[in-house]
C-alpha cells in the first residue's frame, strides 16, 4: 500500500466517522427524547433561535476551544484552533444528516417509536466514534475539553468526560428552562445516550476494532539495501 493511499484512507475513515455520528445525533434529535450531551447545548440554543442545529453546533464547539483556552491558558497550543476546521465539518454534516432525516425518516408518532429512535441513534454515534478514534486525526473540541481539564487537574479522563458530560446537560437544561419554560433537547434520551454510547463504543470495538486498525494499518516500511 502506498503512503497517499493510507493517507487516504485515515482521511476517508475519518470523515465517514464524523458523518455516521452525525447521523447519529440528527435521528436522536428526530426522536424529541434528546440528544447525547456533547450536543445538548447545540440541540437547545438550537430550539430557542430556530437556527439550523448543525450551525449551532458549529458555534458551540469552537466555544469549545475557547473553554479550553480558559483552562489550559499558557499550556494552550495554538495548533488547537485547528479543531475549528472538524468543528465546520461535523456542524455541515449534522446539518446535512438533519436533512436527510427529515426526508426519509417517518415521523415519531409513539412514545416506543421515539424510543426505538434513540436506539439507534445510540448505536450510530458509537459506531461514528470508534471510526473517528481510530483515524486518529483531529480531536474534537468536547473531547479536547475533557483533555484539558484532565491534563490541569489530574484527574483521570474518565472522571473529566463525567464532569464535562454533566457540566453541558445542566447548561443545556438550565438553558431551555429559562428560554423555554421546559426541558426541550435534554430529556430521557440524553441520559440512556450518556450510558448507552459507552456500552455500545465497547462493543462495537470487540467486534470492528481489529477490522479498522488493518484497514487503517501504515504502509511496510522498505528494508534499506546494504
Amino acid at each position: 500500500m502506498k503512503r497517499t493511499e493510507y493517507v487516504l484512507r485515515r482521511g476517508g475513515i475519518y470523515l465517514l466517522g464524523l458523518f455516521v455520528m452525525a447521523l447519529g445525533v440528527s435521528i436522536s434529535k428526530a426522536s424529541d427524547l434528546g440528544v447525547s450531551p456533547v450536543n445538548s447545548i447545540p440541540s437547545v440554543v438550537s430550539e430557542i433561535t430556530g437556527v439550523d442545529m448543525g450551525v449551532c453546533t458549529t458555534l458551540v464547539f469552537i466555544g469549545f476551544i475557547f473553554v479550553q483556552l480558559l483552562i489550559l491558558r499558557r499550556e494552550f497550543k495554538p495548533v488547537a484552533f485547528v479543531q475549528v476546521l472538524c468543528s465546520v465539518i461535523f456542524g455541515g454534516f449534522v446539518s446535512v444528516t438533519g436533512f436527510l432525516c427529515g426526508l426519509f425518516l417517518p415521523p415519531c408518532e409513539n412514545y416506543a417509536m421515539r424510543i426505538v429512535y434513540v436506539l439507534v441513534s445510540i448505536v450510530f454515534v458509537a459506531l461514528g466514534i470508534l471510526l473517528y478514534l481510530e483515524a486518529n486525526v483531529l480531536s474534537l473540541p468536547g473531547e479536547g475539553v475533557m483533555q484539558a481539564l484532565s491534563k490541569k487537574t489530574g484527574i483521570a479522563l474518565s472522571t473529566a468526560k463525567m464532569i464535562f458530560d454533566w457540566g453541558v446537560v445542566i447548561i443545556s437544561a438550565i438553558l431551555s428552562l429559562v428560554c423555554m419554560g421546559a426541558l426541550v433537547g435534554v430529556r430521557e434520551g440524553t441520559v440512556l445516550a450518556a450510558i448507552g454510547v459507552g456500552l455500545c463504543l465497547k462493543l462495537l470495538g470487540k467486534l470492528l476494532r481489529k477490522r479498522v486498525q488493518a484497514f487503517l494499518a501504515p504502509p511496510p516500511q522498505k528494508k534499506a539495501v546494504a
